[in-house]
């Protein structure tokens, strides 16, 4: 049974979905399809509107976090004292004639506790067998095999005297699998508490757009049905959405594709056509397979404009030899492809309701025209790369080290490559190094270690007066936030501060991949090579040439070449 909410939601999608489908000048439209389906990602056939259901639950999922989180607010005092005195939100019960907004917190409770997770402090408030707090975005719990109750909570699980992971003894009581997982989760060297963040943001925080997020997929994988024929259509939606074409052009093509459209066969079925022959070619039924592949006229045009049409069996669909051949197309036949089909069906309508003649020439050459239209207007309002003059490697200040960290992630080992590339204002480079870490988590982690190897390494070296660069924007600015937070950056983060005691002086800055490609190399190289050390004695021939090239690039700027 639908709540009063749910009803007036779904009302409330029901005026969006007429809205949508309806002509603009007679206030009426045929409703081509429910709301349901428009709400899919784009990437999946939708439009990517929002579910009113779904996101009314994101907005009171976010409730329900700020309760569990700020338990101070006047909300969290008052929800209190009325329904759980003695407990908490997640486990207070609903209650003897609730009120509606206290109705509304608990049916989202499920969602924000299935989203928990704990993430590792000191390891003391976390329960080892019944607690979620293996990394990842399914089954954070341990497989329950056998239960060791001298062993009860996650800090007995790590050697104090390091502060890492006691590895041996994780393989003697875990499978292969979960102890890769424990190690994976970094340790801070400390006694940081143990929080419980939202699993499902690498902030660690709830976010109605993380929680929509999660709701949405979770939705389209239980109304999602296979295609008889087995054909997976994402790669032709992320190729048509990402063409430099007007929208209304591209949703023409969304709306053929998924036969959509007010062609003759789709009103004779509707009864309000008696003709079902296209217009155009007059050879055919003029049905979706027929607009968008089948059409003389539209093979005539293609072959015009030097499109290559392959061809395929009969008993294929024109849907499945137009997704196949638009993927395959490069970027500038997909645009042509989809001005051919929006300009063929705008002549079309002009000859079918207003009798204008069609002329295979005029439509030849509005489309050429529209296109190098289209491609001027791009060269125009599009950047320059010629202008991006400070995507280049600076030198320090005179008295200063410039550090350049990277690291080289493979997902599918977890294992990272670190990489170093120190340089001083005479741009020579004075140290370097390639690290190997494994267990790690994501390529942030990754990221983050790699700027812990490169203050280890400037302590070592001697240096005290230092600038780190590094291309993740999200490491840069985990550590000038400089205070607690819920990522799982933060328990790296905290080692950088103690750290930071060694040095006079000391800043982080975010450049952009293409600066710092000579320590992107190094990983790389390291790698290859499987050499993970200080590099005393020079650098690998690659990263020596990219480190030559940022200087001739800082030569040319200083004589404004640029």
């Amino acid at each position: 049974m639908l709540s009063y909410a749910e009803i007036l939601l779904s009302e409330a999608e029901g005026f969006m979905n007429t809205f949508w489908w309806t002509n603009n000048k007679s206030s009426k439209g045929i409703h081509w399809s429910g709301w349901e389906p428009l709400c899919k990602p784009k990437d999946a056939g939708g439009m990517g509107f929002k579910d009113l259901v779904l996101f009314n639950k994101a907005l009171l999922a976010k409730q329900v976090w700020r309760i569990l989180t700020q338990r101070k607010c006047l909300l969290a005092k008052v929800l209190k004292a009325r329904y759980y005195p003695h407990s908490n939100i997640l486990a207070a019960k609903i209650g003897s004639y609730p009120s509606f907004t206290w109705r509304s917190i608990c049916s989202a409770r499920e969602f924000i506790e299935n989203g928990l997770l704990w993430r590792v402090g000191n390891g003391s408030g976390i329960n080892i067998w019944n607690d979620p707090w293996l990394p990842g975005r399914k089954n954070n719990r341990v497989s329950i095999q056998r239960i060791l109750p001298n062993w009860t909570t996650v800090n007995q699980l790590i050697n104090c005297e390091t502060f890492t992971w006691n590895e041996e003894f994780l393989l003697n009581i875990f499978d292969v699998d979960t102890a890769k997982r424990i190690l994976s989760i970094p340790i801070a060297e400390g006694r940081s508490e143990d929080l419980r963040v939202w699993k499902h943001e690498g902030s660690g925080e709830y976010t109605v757009k993380s929680g929509y997020r999660v709701l949405s997929s979770e939705h389209l994988q239980n109304i999602t049905v296979a295609l008889p024929d087995g054909v997976i259509y994402s790669e032709f939606y992320k190729s048509l959405w990402a063409l430099h074409i007007p929208a209304k052009i591209k949703i023409y093509i969304w709306r053929l594709f998924n036969n959509f459209l007010p062609h003759l066969c789709n009103l004779a079925r509707r009864t309000l056509s008696a003709e079902i022959v296209c217009p155009l070619c007059q050879k055919g039924p003029e049905d979706a397979n027929h607009l968008m592949w089948s059409c003389e006229i539209l093979q005539t045009v293609w072959k015009s404009l030097n499109i290559m049409a392959p061809s395929f069996e009969s008993s294929i669909g024109g849907k499945i030899c137009f997704a196949n051949t638009f993927s395959a197309a490069n970027e500038q036949q997909r645009q042509m492809m989809a001005l051919s089909l929006w300009g063929l069906w705008y002549r079309r309508n002009k000859l079918f309701h207003k009798g204008v003649k069609f002329s295979l020439q005029e439509i030849l050459g509005f489309l050429k025209g529209y296109s190098q239209e289209l491609n001027l207007n791009r060269e125009i309002f599009l950047p320059s790369f010629r202008y991006l003059v400070n995507e280049i490697w600076k030198p320090p200040d005179v008295g200063f080290i410039k550090l350049n960290f990277d690291a080289a992630f493979q997902n599918d080992i977890k294992l990272a490559i670190t990489a170093v590339l120190a340089r001083n204002s005479a741009r020579d480079i004075v140290g370097a190094e390639t690290y190997l870490f494994k267990d790690v988590t994501d390529a942030f982690v990754a990221e983050a270690r790699a700027c812990e190897r490169a203050l280890i390494l400037a302590a070592a070296l001697g240096f005290r007066r230092l600038v780190l660069e590094g291309d993740s924007l999200t490491v840069i600015k985990s550590i000038k936030k400089r205070q607690n937070d819920k990522s799982v950056l933060q328990l790296i983060t905290q080692h950088f501060f103690f750290l930071e005691a060694s040095f006079e002086e000391i800043s982080y800055l975010f450049v952009p991949r293409l600066v710092n490609d000579a320590t992107h190399t190094l990983a790389l190289e390291g790698r290859r090579m499987e050499a993970f050390r200080v590099w005393s004695n020079g650098v690998p021939d690659s990263v020596q040439t990219l480190a030559l090239k940022n200087n001739l690039a800082w030569n040319h700027r200083l004589q404004g070449v640029f």
